[in-house]
């Protein structure tokens, strides 16, 4: 038998000869196996912590005696650390007792050192937990009489906790300044707690009850299917008027589930007639007759009250004439409002059985870590994630709290947090056919409910008109001529706003005096629209005066006091200021661009509109605070976009257009649509919605290394692509503590500041042209200009080729400006994704559907019948449900419908993973390896590799090990029955995120098979990273003497193929650039081996790192290490989920961090070394279409689906013109009708690199 050095591949006939030898060769012992081999491995072990123990701070010392080699040494002795090793080792004038027994590395029967285990990541890992219940809370006193109330209880506002519970398993728990009577999330498990959400998955019902509200449902002896006459009709009207417009298979095996179940009585249909049924529905949803008779039904009242009304809207049109006596101002009436009584639908929610989970009484979260200290981080910090939990809640309910009860109500007083969309869409692909929705949520329920578009949370509340076609005659009869662009801007100003003091009617005013809370988060256009202001204008913030020339300047400290000290006000004066403004236009007959008007408005960008929401500001309501930042259009679609369309301008200019083209192509797609395949053009950005740039951005990194010709420049921008991907990152963050709040303010500073390095010191080294999109573009608004003007001259003068224009990198935009509002929106309303645009845009969908349903002739008069039949059948199965009898379920699995035979059912979220119990693909092990080529290093010891992993696992089933302890005799034990494996398609991993959720990975050998585990090294990086080759399950038997007959029991092996971190590449966080991995070269023993699943803690995405090409010498030849066919290579990059490397995730297990984040670690840069921005754009002047953001002047309606557009097009922007409104729906057909919530989308991850030399 030859024994091998692992060290320079010599071969020795007896292990005596190996031992003398690797004793003296120097490539072994420079390997770290080399302390557990040779004979001296318990000095070679205690001389190599001795050295790192030395380098160590005393702050950093290792505390647990396991993991350091301690000895006892009186008092006057200098500590180890500080003596040479040899002087110790040699001193007899300092005797040093026995190590303690379980301090000394344990020897195995072969002389090696057995590592030292650890629990797997299955043990380690805690699953989701739910919040600790709260205490039945106590019967209510009588509340005092109003007159009895002391002053300092009403006028007094601090947080003084009334109740703090108790902390889960993550340290989490909550603080009320009240004891609340109802709390949702007694009844909260594991599944509620999951992202994906498996319909064969049926979770236990329990018996609640509801302490604050008496919830409609049936009554004994009532139908629960009311007003339906019983369940077949109502399963076929949902069938009907539900789902999708053209009924697919998925809507067809709907169908043949209910004609199977019991609900289905063939019956039933003997008098069915579905006109007469759906005219009796709308007949009910209409409301009752002038004289009727309601026979009591299940619900609370007969008929709904929130059913729609059509009323027309008038405003004031300036007609250049003084008016003196204002009741002359001539006025236009626009028809065509659909609208719902907000009051009535705020009950009717409230008194739904889904309101069982809203949260009526606020609270302030906290998260004690027990790793606080070890982070440098505080132990017990404040979380920012629901809005129920935010500041804005608390405030209101506070103030609500402290008001006098009204006169003869003992009622509890609780808030409805109301969160309003408006955005418009187009409801076709072709054609002008479009809508202007007013969508309602409730922030009471939590935006992991409300953000799934089957959860039927979104309350449709108005359906704007526009200003009709006959308006133009009205304005040309009454004044002779057609209406000016300023003309119809004010018009339609007003109309918004006529439609809004509609829908704030006295009803609404009276209960917003009890506490509502309104938020409202739109694009820009809708904000310039409810805010009143001007459309890009000097000032053209919403929530503050910083001009527009003081944008660039983001982050700065002046920044910052500027926008506390100019912040919007809805203020005494500015209502003077407009008012007397509406007076120069109404009663003196003035322009509304005259200077009398722009002398008193100008200076703060507002227009002559009253705003509807200043009648709440007697109750203190300030309405430039309800629009908050709205992060798909101001960053993803905003800033990157803007970014990424100028580095591909320097891409063309610098002639590697092409190479990033086929980078991106390359980049592999990861998870569940976290990141998508790459068209073959991405510079051309076509059919491009939010979550396209967002996957540009995510894989930037390695995609633009070393595209740039200097190594200057390359650095400067691959640092600021960090930085980019480091915001989005914690901008999106669904949970926030102190510190990543913190950190998102540092980022915001540090982002500022490279944007303007970027835009003065780097973009003039290059000739930055226009892209042949953008030239198209500003040729067709050229012709468009000429044709309007009726110059043919010009329209043909523009459609001749000219060169393309120069383009400059823009950095006066207000979306970059909206970046500095992050940090105190966060705390305020929480985080992002509450007041995120997309459940508006998903939401589109569905008034999408209802159009398609309709015969096109009066449109949404038929689509606000569709939505309230959708609405009451969702509300009577949801009823029905609640009146079952609630039964504990077995779980059900079914098979999916693979076309293979490889059936992998649901997977549990108790489960770490699941692999398919199949037996469908059995391989031989010997005849499998027989076949494969023996230079493959792969197989190389596949059968004694398997069977020391399968014994350590069979010994230790619940610790994680290195293997190379068992001797061959030992390992002859394990037998694996048939010599079988069987091999497996996929394996999904549940994992707990940071937000304490679960989500879902799948692993796939063939795609997808990229893993990280906990470190086995001491190398100061917290993760290993391995390569899936093979997920295969075998059934072993230990043959244990004297032990009997033994049961097969199956083990589920990963055959891995292992990476290396490069040491000697300086990256993480404060170098602001990716970690380096490759792969073990082929010729090391551990390259590949066998991993228990036990121990994946979830799937990373790998990235090549283009810029160092592909090599061979890692792995030679075809092996089954690759994929088929592939011979060379890449060097690759891997990205993980941002929090397990930044730390601080409550959900996480707390892993040792070398480089994490620090707060304030980058100095401030002084005022004077960063001026302000110079006003003036670099490069030519803006001309009319490239004011404002940039990607306004790069449509490409021809080419784009309505349901992709982004923005307004510059029609838009000029005040809406002809009133056409385009389509904002930005996500993308093929998203379908799922949780909008990607699992974190593993967004803005802080990606370490992987790279293959």
């Amino acid at each position: 038998m030859a024994y091998i050095c692992s060290g320079c591949n010599s071969e020795y006939q007896s292990e005596r000869g190996l031992e003398w030898h690797q004793g003296r060769c120097e490539d072994f012992l420079s390997n770290d196996i080399a302390i557990y081999t040779i004979p001296n491995a318990l000095q070679k072990f205690e001389e190599k912590r001795a050295r790192k123990r030395r380098k160590l701070e005393e702050a950093k010392k290792p505390q647990e005696l396991e993991t350091e080699i301690l000895y006892a040494q009186p008092q006057n002795v200098v500590e180890e650390a500080e003596i040479p090793l040899m002087q110790l080792a040699e001193s007899t004038e300092l005797p040093l007792p026995e190590p303690l027994a379980e301090q000394v590395p344990e020897i195995g029967p072969n002389g090696r050192v057995v590592q030292k285990k650890r629990l797997t990541w299955k043990l380690l890992q805690q699953l989701p937990a739910a919040p600790t219940p709260i205490p039945e809370p106590a019967p209510p006193a009588d509340p005092m009489h109003p007159a009895l109330v002391p002053p300092s209880a009403i006028l007094q506002s601090s947080w003084k906790p009334a109740l703090t519970t108790v902390p889960n398993s993550f340290g989490l728990y909550r603080e009320y300044n009240t004891i609340p009577t109802h709390n949702p999330d007694d009844t909260t498990c594991l599944q509620d707690l999951v992202d994906n959400v498996s319909e064969n998955y049926s979770k236990p019902c329990p018996q609640t009850s509801n302490h604050l509200i008496s919830l409609g449902g049936a009554t004994a002896g009532s139908s629960s299917f009311f007003p339906f006459q019983n369940s077949t009709t109502f399963g076929l009207m949902d069938w009907l008027w539900t789902g999708s417009a053209m009924k697919s298979i998925s809507e067809m095996k709907k169908l043949v589930d209910f004609l199977k179940s019991d609900a289905f009585k063939p019956e039933d249909l003997q008098n069915f007639d579905i006109r007469a049924e759906t005219a009796k529905l709308d007949q009910y949803l209409d409301g009752p007759p002038a004289s009727s008779s309601c026979e009591v039904g299940p619900q609370p009242s007969c008929y709904p009250k929130d059913h729609w009304r059509e009323s027309g809207v008038q405003i004031q049109v300036p007609d250049g004439q003084p008016h003196p006596l204002g009741s002359d101002i001539p006025t236009f009436t626009v028809p065509g409002l659909f609208h719902r009584s907000i009051v009535e639908v705020i009950k009717s929610t409230f008194s739904d059985s889904a309101s069982h989970s809203f949260h009526y009484t606020p609270f302030k979260s906290f998260w004690h870590s027990d790793s606080g200290n070890a982070e440098s981080r505080p132990q017990t910090q404040r979380l920012y994630d629901e809005l129920y939990s935010s500041n804005a809640m608390i405030d209101a309910h506070t103030k609500l709290q402290q008001q006098p009860p009204e006169p003869g109500c003992s009622l509890e007083k609780v808030v409805a947090g109301m969160m309003l969309w408006s955005d418009s869409t187009h409801l076709a692909n072709f054609g002008t056919a479009s809508l202007w929705p007013i969508y309602l949520y409730f922030g009471n329920q939590s935006k992991f409910v409300r953000g799934k578009p089957n959860a039927a949370a979104c309350h449709h509340i108005a359906y704007i008109p526009k200003l009709p076609p006959n308006f133009l005659d009205f304005y040309l009869e009454l004044t002779g001529n057609g209406p000016s662009e300023d003309v119809l801007t004010h018009c339609r100003r007003e109309l918004m706003h006529a439609v809004w003091a509609l829908l704030l009617d006295e009803e609404f005013m009276h209960a917003y005096k009890h506490g509502i809370v309104i938020e409202c988060p739109d694009d820009y256009p809708e904000k310039v629209l409810l805010a009143t202001i001007r459309n890009f204008g000097s000032c053209p913030c919403p929530r503050c005066l910083v001009p527009k020339t003081k944008i660039p300047d983001i982050g700065k400290v002046y920044d910052n006091l500027q926008r506390q000290q100019t912040h919007r006000t809805d203020n005494s004066s500015q209502r003077f200021d407009i008012t007397r403004a509406r007076e120069y236009i109404f009663t003196d007959g003035k322009g509304v661009k005259s200077t009398y008007v722009e002398g008193i408005l100008e200076p703060k960008s507002l227009v002559p509109t009253k705003n509807a929401f200043s009648q709440l500001s007697k109750f203190g309501f300030n309405f430039y605070d309800m629009l908050v930042p709205d992060f798909m259009h101001e960053f993803e679609l905003g800033v990157w976009k803007s970014f990424f369309i100028h580095l591909v301008r320097i891409m063309v200019a610098e002639g590697t257009v092409q190479e990033l083209n086929q980078r991106y192509r390359q980049v592999p797609t990861f998870g569940r649509s976290t990141i998508r395949k790459f068209t073959e053009n991405a510079s051309a950005m076509k059919k491009m919605a939010a979550r396209n740039y967002e996957d540009l951005l995510q894989c930037a990194l390695p995609v633009f290394d070393g595209l740039f010709v200097t190594s200057e420049h390359d650095k400067d921008i691959s640092s600021l692509l960090f930085t980019l991907a480091e915001w989005h990152c914690l901008a999106k963050l669904r949970m926030h503590t102190e510190t990543t709040i913190g950190l998102l303010e540092q980022c915001t500073t540090s982002l500022g500041t490279q944007l303007r390095r970027f835009e003065r010191h780097i973009c003039p080294c290059f000739d930055t042209r226009e892209l042949p999109r953008e030239e198209a573009a500003r040729h067709r608004r050229q012709a468009r200009k000429a044709a309007a003007n009726g110059n043919p001259s010009e329209e043909t003068a523009s459609a001749t080729k000219t060169p393309p224009k120069r383009k400059a990198f823009n950095l006066f935009t207000i979306k970059l400006h909206a970046l500095g509002d992050y940090v105190k929106t966060i705390k305020t309303f929480g985080t992002t994704d509450s007041y995120s645009t997309q459940p508006g845009e998903l939401e589109h969908r569905r008034v999408k559907r209802f159009y398609a349903r309709t015969n096109k002739n009066g449109a949404v008069r038929q689509m606000t019948r569709l939505e309230r039949r959708e609405n009451i059948l969702v509300r009577s199965k949801r009823r029905h449900e609640k009146s079952k009898s609630c039964k504990n379920k077995a779980n059900s699995y079914h098979a999916l419908g693979f076309a293979d035979s490889e059936a992998l059912p649901y997977t549990p979220p108790e489960f770490h993973h699941h692999v398919s119990t199949s037996r469908n693909f059995p391989v031989h092990i010997e005849t499998f390896l027989a076949s494969t080529s023996k230079t493959d290093p792969a197989i190389k010891n596949f059968i004694p590799k398997l069977q020391e992993h399968l014994l350590g696992r069979t010994l230790h089933p619940t610790w994680s090990g290195d293997g190379n302890e068992f001797t061959d005799d030992e390992r002859g034990k394990i037998f694996i029955v048939n010599m079988r494996m069987f091999h497996h398609k996929v394996m999904r991993i549940n994992y707990t995120g940071y937000d304490v959720r679960l989500g879902q990975d799948s692993i796939n050998s063939r795609n997808h098979a990229d893993i990280m585990i906990l470190s086995r090294n001491n190398d100061g990086h917290p993760f290993e990273y391995g390569r899936v080759i093979s997920v295969f399950h075998v059934e072993v038997i230990h043959n244990v003497e004297g032990a009997g007959p033994s049961i097969p029991v199956s083990k589920e092996v990963l055959w891995v193929h292992w990476f290396k971190r490069d040491a000697s590449y300086r990256a993480g966080f404060k170098q602001k650039r990716l970690h380096r991995l490759e792969f073990l070269p082929s010729n090391n023993p551990a390259a590949f081996g066998f991993l228990d699943p036990d121990e994946v803690i979830r799937a990373v995405h790998l990235i090549p790192s283009f810029r160092y090409g592909t090599t061979k010498s890692l792995l030679r030849g075809e092996s089954l290490a690759r994929a088929p066919g592939e011979i060379d290579d890449w060097r690759f990059v891997d990205r993980d989920m941002y929090m397990r490397y930044a730390g601080g995730g409550v959900g996480h297990y707390k892993v040792d961090l070398n480089d994490v984040p620090i707060l304030n670690s980058e100095p401030r840069l002084d005022e004077a070394a960063d001026p302000p921005a110079d006003p003036t754009v670099v490069g030519e002047e803006l001309d009319e279409e490239e004011r404002g953001d940039e990607e306004f002047e790069n449509r490409e309606e021809e080419e784009r689906p309505e349901s992709d557009k982004e923005e307004f097009p510059e029609e838009q922007q000029a005040g809406l013109k002809d009133g056409k409104l385009n389509g904002m729906d930005d996500m993308g057909a093929e998203d379908g009708e799922g949780n909008y919530l990607d699992p974190e989308d593993d967004e803005g991850g802080p990606l370490i690199r992987k790279m293959y030399k």
